[in-house]
Formats: structure tokens, C-alpha cells, sequence
């Protein structure tokens, strides 16, 4: 009975041991991807040791961005944009001067529909709108998202199910 008790005590301990050991961590991490693969920032999917060297992430100006559990965080509220900044955010960040912009809803009135989602349009909503990076598999896509949550701005993938999607680059209509 005490040797039984013992094996089952050493066995959970290993067990313990093998999940909090930082190697199969990274292990973990390393593979968590869809086949290995990670997704770069300009939409495309790397897979080995490509996927392994890949994974810094910079901004638009090539500066390195930290990365969290929920995307990356690419800054917070730019100055001069309100408090719900999505719409103000992603205007600057296509370098638009017209402040119609700031208000999510205008993004849909103001620029050409196009038929779904494709890298380098605008995925607008009822308050808010997103910028599509690239696609990222399985519906999902990798989107540029100002006022994301917590006040910060991230890259993350997102489903845009529900979306009206928009060409930002079509020029603006009189609305």
C-alpha cells in the first residue's frame, strides 16, 4: 500500500514538474500556432524556423511593439484623438486629415463597399472600425485596432463576422 502510494506521489510530482518546467513552455508556446505557424505582420503565415525568427513585431516607423496574451499592443489614444478613438486612430494612421473620420459610423457612409474582407480595408460596425492587415486563417483575420480595449491599440486577429467592410483608399464620397 505504501509503495503504490508512493509511485502515485512520484508520478504527479513528474506530471507537475513536466508542466511547469520553462522548456515545455516554450514548447508549448512554440506550437501553439496552427501547424507551427505564426503570423507576420503584414498578414503572412511563417511556419518553422522562419515562424521561430519572426517573432518581434514592429510598428509602422519599424520600432520593435510589445506583445501580450491579447495581440500585440501596438500604443494607446493618439494625442489629439477623443476618448472613443478607433475611427480617430486608424484616420491617422492612414494619414487622413478629415475629422468626419473620428466617428466610426462615418467610415461606412463616407467611403465605397467592398464585397468582404481582404487586407487593406475597413471593417466598420455599429461605433466602431478596424483596419484588416492581412488574413489569418480558419475566418480570422489580422486587424490594426484602435481603442481595442483597456484603452490600448492593438494588432490582433479577429473574427469580422457582422462587419460592413469599406476601401479607405477609394477617396472620400460627400457623405
Amino acid at each position: 500500500m505504501n509503495r503504490s502510494r508512493f509511485l502515485a506521489m512520484l508520478a504527479l510530482s513528474l506530471l507537475a514538474l513536466a508542466f511547469t518546467d520553462p522548456a515545455f513552455a516554450q514548447q508549448v508556446r512554440a506550437t501553439a500556432g496552427k501547424n507551427g505557424c505564426v503570423l507576420t505582420n503584414d498578414g503572412r503565415q511563417t511556419c518553422g524556423a522562419a515562424a521561430q525568427s519572426r517573432t518581434q513585431v514592429v510598428d509602422a516607423n519599424g520600432s520593435p511593439v510589445a506583445a501580450g496574451n491579447k495581440g500585440t499592443v501596438i500604443g494607446g489614444r493618439p494625442p489629439g484623438c477623443p476618448h472613443r478613438y478607433c475611427g480617430c486612430g486608424l484616420r491617422k494612421y492612414l494619414g487622413l486629415a478629415d475629422k468626419r473620420l473620428n466617428l466610426a459610423s462615418n467610415w461606412a457612409r463616407l467611403f465605397p463597399r467592398v464585397a468582404g474582407p481582404r487586407a487593406g480595408v475597413a471593417a466598420v460596425r455599429s461605433g466602431h472600425v478596424m483596419y484588416i492587415e492581412g488574413a489569418a486563417g480558419d475566418g480570422q483575420w489580422m486587424v490594426r485596432d484602435y481603442n481595442s480595449g483597456g484603452g490600448l491599440s492593438r494588432l490582433h486577429v479577429r473574427s469580422v463576422r457582422g462587419y460592413t467592410f469599406v476601401n479607405p483608399h477609394g477617396g472620400l464620397g460627400s457623405g
